[in-house]
């Protein structure tokens, strides 16, 4: 039985490959051979206004230490440059009120370097150096090249509709990682969860993300590991386990668990910098 078994997945996944071959080799050669591009654009749910996320990392792997080799999507105000954006308030297109944004004294928390990845991509677009990506051929490509997806290296993948990401894997169907500040929000569509962690945090709290959805994932930011809450988690990235060549011992890439309810598995606590 177990031989059967055994050799029928190997099969299933032979014809999986082969279809996902056709199918990559079938798409423009413009499209297959891409670096990166634009997979989607439309309207902010939280004020209406335009925005746009970007696929990166096709080709070549991210060179991101934490994440290791992930394809990027970025999601960003399609007519301001972001470091404009953060000081404009415009940024609240694409992030929300997430609690990480500047706060009444300018002081702004988030990790993301606006002026390196986001900027970037932001004046290619203005060139108009990116093709138009399709949810569904970006799953090809992904699943063609065996390469997860990091869905919101900059803003918040709530902004998009669900279709967006859902396509994406499942057509491809490999790994990924999503969080979204968004839950609390009435627009909220609760679907992106089934692929998203919910982010919390002192104010947008463990009781308050259960209240709203009890079946939730989440993501929090600690000061230690020790006493984390229950049915709870470190991240298994950790920056001081490292192999010989210095490589993180377990990248996002490799752990995956950050999938939202699509993984059976704890939630996840990270100490900042880690």
């Amino acid at each position: 039985m177990t031989t059967t078994t055994t050799t029928t997945t190997t099969t299933n996944h032979e014809t999986i490959a082969r279809k996902m071959t056709a199918e990559f080799y079938d798409l423009p050669k413009h499209i297959r051979t891409a670096s990166s591009g634009i997979i989607w654009t439309g309207k902010s749910p939280v004020n209406g206004q335009e925005i746009m996320a970007i696929v990166s990392g096709l080709k070549t792997a991210s060179d991101n230490d934490k994440t290791g080799p992930m394809a990027q999507v970025d999601i960003l105000v399609a007519d301001e440059h972001p470091i404009e954006a953060i000081k404009t308030g415009a940024d609240e297109a694409v992030c929300g009120a997430c609690p990480l944004r500047p706060d009444r004294l300018g002081k702004r928390v988030c990790y993301v370097n606006l002026g390196f990845g986001p900027a970037s991509k932001f004046r290619a677009s203005v060139r108009g150096s990116y093709e138009m990506i399709t949810p569904y051929q970006l799953g090809v490509i992904l699943a063609y090249r065996n390469r997860g997806v990091r869905f919101g290296s900059y803003g918040d993948p709530a902004m998009l509709p669900y279709e967006v990401a859902e396509t994406i894997l499942r057509v491809s169907g490999v790994k990924h990682t999503s969080y979204t500040h968004q839950w609390m929000e009435p627009w909220f569509d609760a679907r992106h969860l089934s692929y998203s962690m919910a982010s919390v945090d002192a104010v947008n709290t463990v009781s308050k993300l259960l209240a709203i959805h009890p079946n939730a994932r989440y993501y929090m930011l600690v000061d230690s590991y020790d006493a984390l809450p229950e049915n709870t988690i470190a991240c298994p990235s950790k920056s001081d386990r490292r192999n010989a060549d210095d490589k993180r011992q377990v990248t996002c890439a490799d752990c995956g668990l950050c999938a939202g309810t699509t993984r059976q598995a704890k939630n996840i606590a990270i100490v900042e910098g880690s």
